[in-house]
């Protein structure tokens, strides 16, 4: 499973940030998400918190109900992970996958639709159907605030979409006496044309399937589970590359991004182009016990020179209170040096730190899933020229070694450079 083409996005590069453990609307697991390729705004599935009552309904409605009945949430977020939006969706699946579709400013949605249960009583959608986006609406399956939902056979079952941008096509995924994918023209199945410009059923290997996203001539699979006794860490996620010109695989790539994560339960693909530079995004759910949150990771197609990627330019990173800036404010980048990731922070700070403190915050692109750390110069004060920095989980950045006795007075941060993951 070796075999590449040279539009494949390199499964085994290094890997970036784009969100890291943010809440979404509800405390369910993320089945998946979609970015709009205007705002960069992201779209969140998940399937809908129990004990919520919506407008039109009588009482409070339990999980195991809408797990059955394929009830949805829906989040907005922004690229720095802050909540600007939700939806509800009655009656659609389980949000396996999820396409972003922006009409001249206008947020249109892709999904499954007229859910049905499956043997473990979990509903999935027998259709495809599309929408817009109106904050803090709700839709309901079978009414006329979606598209007419379309099937591509009475049989099928476990409908999603995708849209693959470099195409302008959307893609399905179904079961029917196996696992098929079909390519749609998007501007034709929007207007209620549905004519398959192609259809493959490669031979992907057993595993739980989590999501999919096409570009550019190769489909790619999410498979995976979540931390636990029977798959500890580094777990089990992998990425399949499939060609969609004679249906084989390509590359099959064992997946140990953000290893620190708790929970990591691999969920959702998507793929961006920012500058002309594709970037695959594949998901995690993560905290256990929950409320779950949302991660997402990106493999980025950019290339390297002189064996360096930049995986995350220069960003600010902001203060804490009662910290000043010392000749250049704080920054931090992530590049990949030969093939390791690697968080590089510059500027420096300057107080009066006569404890442990937090100096800092960084943004979700630049947060590690295990805490890095690194020595950095401080004033030089009895016998004293170096201090610790941190890099946490929880986005602060710390710094170690002030006392009463020995307060530190500034730090530079041009020095620090740790492996991130």
């Amino acid at each position: 499973m070796s075999a590449t083409i040279a539009r494949q996005i390199d499964l085994d590069g290094p890997v970036g940030k784009l969100l890291h453990r943010r809440p979404l609307k509800n405390s369910t697991v993320m089945q998946s998400f979609g970015i709009d390729p205007v705002s960069g705004d992201i779209f969140v599935l998940q399937v809908m918190d129990g004990g919520l009552r919506l407008g039109d309904e009588p009482a409070v409605v339990d999980y195991p109900t809408r797990k059955s009945r394929g009830d949805l949430c829906l989040t907005r977020l922004t690229e720095s992970g802050r909540i600007t939006g939700h939806m509800y969706l009655r009656g659609f699946g389980h949000g396996v996958n999820l396409g972003v579709e922006n009409r001249g400013g206008e947020i249109w949605l892709w999904t499954e639709i007229a859910s049905t249960p499956n043997s473990k009583n979990e509903g999935y959608g027998t259709a495809v159907t599309s929408f817009r986006y109106t904050d803090g609406d709700t839709v309901t399956s079978g009414t006329s605030r979606h598209t007419t939902p379309y099937t591509p056979d009475p049989a099928a079952r476990f409908i999603t979409p995708t849209i693959d941008r470099s195409t302008n096509e959307l893609v399905l995924r179904y079961s029917l006496g196996g696992t098929h994918w079909a390519r749609y023209d998007l501007a034709k199945a929007a207007a209620g044309v549905w004519q398959p410009v192609q259809r493959i059923t490669p031979a992907l290997p057993v595993a739980t399937f989590q999501g999919y996203t096409s570009h550019d001539g190769v489909l790619y699979t999410l498979q995976g589970e979540a931390y636990g006794d029977t798959n500890p860490l580094p777990g089990n996620t992998y990425i399949t590359a499939i060609d969609w010109a004679t249906g084989a695989l390509l590359n099959r790539q064992f997946i140990t991004a953000a290893p620190g994560l708790e929970y990591r339960e691999p969920e959702g693909m998507t793929v961006t182009v920012r500058g002309g530079v594709p970037h695959l995004h594949f998901g995690f759910a993560c905290e256990d016990p929950g409320p779950r949150t949302c991660t997402i990771v990106t493999l980025s197609a950019a290339p390297e020179t002189d064996g360096v990627k930049v995986l995350a330019d220069w960003q600010p990173i902001t203060l804490a209170a009662g910290v000043a800036v010392d000749q250049n404010a704080p920054q931090g980048r992530i590049v990949s040096i030969g093939g390791t990731p690697t968080l590089q922070l510059g500027g420096g700070v300057k107080g009066s730190f006569a404890a442990d403190a937090v100096i800092g915050y960084l943004p979700d692109s630049l947060t590690p899933s295990m805490t890095v750390r690194g020595t950095v110069p401080r004033n030089n004060s009895g016998g004293h020229n170096a201090a610790r920095v941190e890099a946490g989980t929880d986005r602060e950045l710390r710094l170690f070694g002030g006392r009463s006795t020995n307060a530190i007075t500034w730090v530079q941060l041009d020095s620090f450079s740790a492996v991130w993951r």
